[in-house]
């Protein structure tokens, strides 16, 4: 099952709540923070593609930087996905033979980048995390302390709600409390037997 939703969504309260009802959850964005990190993967790429400017002192992606750099400059955007992104989604396709091998029925993917990745077509469901744009903004930037304009140019690099709305097979609105959030996982996981 992919959980997807844009910035700001609820996607990690969803996903913590499924790890706290025992469910295994393989974190996209988790991935790519370990490929950036310190001695991570990626960082030979991010040297040789963006310089060593690039790199904060305890070695790991400066993302500060980065993010400025990549939300103004698509270019800059694919050559950074071409050493992360498609790397993630390489390894996640590797997670998913391993967990099917070993009989795992149900396994979740938390996966932000799902519909703007054309991976829709890998998973038996879609589960779409979704809010008013007013309210998810207001979230990042009480969150990550984020200036509303760098917020509207990440937010402009997602696909468009109702394209992921119109590609789920379940559809999840957090305009309200965590707890109406999280009863509607409950209802889902019963409704797909899950």
């Amino acid at each position: 099952v992919a959980i997807t939703g844009g910035i700001g969504s609820g996607k990690s309260t969803v996903t913590d709540y499924l790890l706290s009802r025992g469910f295994t959850v393989i974190d996209a964005d988790k991935m790519s923070r370990e490929l950036t990190s310190a001695g991570g993967r990626a960082i030979p790429y991010i040297r040789e593609h963006f310089s060593d400017s690039f790199i904060a002192e305890d070695g790991s992606l400066d993302r500060v930087k980065m993010r400025d750099l990549v939300f103004r400059d698509p270019d800059a955007r694919a050559l950074l996905e071409a050493g992360t992104t498609q790397v993630v989604i390489e390894d996640i396709n590797k997670i998913m033979e391993e967990k099917a091998s070993h009989g795992d029925s149900v396994i979740f993917f938390d996966i932000p980048l799902l519909f703007e990745k054309h991976q829709e077509g890998n998973y038996d469901q879609i589960w779409v995390i979704t809010a008013d744009y007013n309210l998810r903004a207001e979230r990042v930037m009480k969150r990550d302390n984020i200036e509303p304009s760098v917020i509207d140019l990440i937010m402009d690099t997602q696909e468009d709600e109702n394209r992921k709305i119109a590609g789920a097979d379940l559809v999840l609105y957090n305009n309200g409390t965590v707890e109406e959030l999280l009863d509607s996982v409950d209802d889902a996981l019963n409704y797909f037997e899950l």
